[in-house]
């Protein structure tokens, strides 16, 4: 019991976006982060009604998932963090896409520096 109190103390906590995300810079994502796949899941929440609907923005989005990443030295995503936008499920399919799109960089991409960045994923259907 002891030795697992000890190595619950040594391990440190993950580490947290600052609370307030406009000034972090905004992840670059590559030319090909349109899919299809993730509004047809998206709507298909709503329509179960586990999402609330939020309204349409001029532009067409119907809901719009931000998240922050956090960048190690090496410039490998190591954190992806959703902001509540009262759907559970889309936010983490969200950084499921995300994290599926951050495995590999682009080749030729200059490597990020260290920190957290921030980006918003539009769905429409």
């Amino acid at each position: 019991m002891i030795a697992a109190m000890l190595l619950q103390a040594a391990v440190a906590p993950a580490p947290m976006p600052p609370h307030d995300w406009a000034p972090l810079p905004v992840f670059p994502l590559p030319r090909g982060a349109t899919t299809s796949d993730g509004a047809t899941f998206v709507r298909g929440e709503v329509a179960a009604g586990r999402c609330a609907v939020p309204p349409v923005h001029p532009d067409g989005t119907r809901m719009v998932a931000p998240v922050a990443l956090l960048v190690a030295p090496g410039g490998t995503v190591s954190r992806i963090v959703p902001r509540a936008i009262g759907c559970s499920t889309v936010e983490q399919y969200t950084v499921g896409y995300l994290l599926s799109l951050t495995r590999t960089l682009p080749a030729g991409a200059a490597p990020l520096a260290p920190g957290w960045y921030r980006v918003a994923v539009s769905y429409r259907w």
